[in-house]
């Protein structure tokens, strides 16, 4: 995962994989079948383990409200890492998704379920009064992913923590 993460599809050999996972040739066919079914692996690792981790703050006992802007500083602070990886779903996106729309359904899957979690967050803030009733979740919920995809594409740009704090401010301003 984190050559993948690091380097990309494309940039990962399969020599460094196997040199990566301590694995021979045949032991990575026989496991995964090839380069692109590991990376699948990858993806669905990433997700239950990353990508879960912010799905799990939006279920806190915490305001809604609060659990929304937490997923939101999650991003900012994946942005900031200094290897400059991002996240993995989006570098994947704008890599592969255009060209392989097996793996576009399965990031699109991922991104929907943060979404999804979300717009359930931003209703339940605005059933209870702490966002405006005419803020639309729906459309509030997509604004956050295209800000939060937008911050892990920045993050690999190394534009610095003012850049990634504007962002992240730009974003929340989305909510008042």
């Amino acid at each position: 995962m984190e050559l993948f993460w690091s380097r990309g599809y494309a940039g990962a050999g399969v020599a460094e994989l196997l040199d990566e996972m301590g694995i021979s040739r045949q032991s990575l066919y026989d496991t995964f079948g090839n380069k692109r079914a590991l990376f699948f692996s990858v993806i669905d690792h990433y997700r239950t383990t990353r990508l879960s981790e912010a799905l799990q703050l939006l279920e806190r006992d915490e305001p809604p409200l609060e659990n929304v802007k937490a997923v939101l500083r999650f991003f900012e602070e994946l942005a900031a890492d200094s290897r400059c990886r991002g996240c993995l779903v989006a570098n994947a996106l704008v890599e592969l998704a255009p060209h392989d729309e097996e793996l576009s359904e399965m990031l699109q899957g991922t991104l929907d379920l943060l979404q999804a979690g979300i717009r359930q967050a931003l209703e339940q803030a605005r059933d209870r009064g702490e966002l405006a009733p005419d803020k639309s979740p729906a459309a509030l919920s997509r604004a956050m992913m295209n800000s939060m995809i937008g911050l892990a594409v920045t993050g690999k740009l190394r534009h610095g923590r003012r850049a990634l704090r504007e962002i992240y401010d730009g974003t929340l301003a989305m909510l008042a």
